[in-house]
């Protein structure tokens, strides 16, 4: 289904057309929103753009690292499931 919502981030409203539920996008226009707002306050930036990069460096920094401690849970878990089997192989 496809879905259109109406968000507004930084002051501009935009029209987003897509696969995911208007509530979803709603929540993901208010993050970007937020995260800018607050790099606004952080710095003497005017230029929406540039601001915009600095939000997605930022978000882009979140998400590289959830990737990496994603894969480091998994690996351990990996390692103890092996580990588990492999004992009680050993047992049987």
């Amino acid at each position: 289904m496809k879905y259109r919502t109406e968000v507004e981030i930084f002051g501009h409203t935009y029209i987003i057309k897509g696969e995911e539920e208007s509530e979803y996008v709603r929540q993901l226009a208010n993050y970007v929103d937020q995260e800018m707002r607050k790099i606004t306050q952080k710095t003497n930036t005017i230029s929406t753009s540039k601001v915009a990069v600095l939000v997605a460096l930022n978000i882009a920094d979140e998400l590289f690292k959830t990737r990496e401690l994603v894969n480091e849970k998994t690996t351990s878990l990996i390692d103890r499931i092996d580990a588990q089997f492999k004992k009680e192989n050993e047992s049987a």
